[in-house]
């Protein structure tokens, strides 16, 4: 099974440690991410440049009439507000119709979430590592779009960030 497939792709991303090995990590996630998006039949655009080449999106796709634009990190440091912030620029210079999924395998600083809640704009919704497990275990049967459906309604009507995929098998 496709989904098998890639939860031992993820697995084996999680093992490279070396510096090189660590930036194939993050273009090999971008990939992952796009694949298991396929297998939802959710609509992905793959990595490209815009604005005469000054910004590099990692991705985007298109769910429920938006378009999402996507950046993905796999660090070892959590990925602090700095990094949220540049995302939320290139949401800016999108069309209204533009959000964000911010993809930090390893989740963020502690700060993220409050700081996020600040910004009047709340255009991008957080998925971690965790998440992405879930949705690629056979046996927590969860469902992606299910999942971004719960994480997108979070965020426009309570203005959350982040809803965890623990926090959606537990109201099951």
């Amino acid at each position: 099974k496709e989904q098998a497939q890639l939860l031992s792709e993820f697995d084996s991303l999680a093992r490279l440690t070396s510096q090189e090995d660590k930036r194939k990590r993050g273009y090999s996630l971008e990939n992952l991410l796009n694949r298991v998006f396929a297998l939802y039949e959710i609509q992905t655009q793959e990595s490209f440049r815009r604005n005469e080449g000054g910004e590099q999106i990692d991705g985007a796709f298109k769910f429920e009439g938006w378009y999402y634009l996507v950046e993905c990190k796999w660090t070892q440091q959590l990925t602090d507000i700095r990094q949220l912030d540049s995302l939320y620029g290139k949401i800016n210079r999108s069309g209204k119709q533009t959000s964000g999924l911010f993809l930090s395998v390893n989740g963020w600083s502690r700060h993220v979430c409050s700081l996020m809640k600040q910004n009047s704009e709340k255009s991008i919704f957080l998925m971690d590592g965790f998440d992405l497990r879930c949705v690629l275990e056979y046996q927590t049967n969860l469902d992606l779009k299910n999942l971004l459906v719960k994480k997108i309604e979070r965020l426009n009507l309570a203005g959350e960030t982040y809803y965890s995929a623990k926090q959606l098998l537990d109201s099951k």
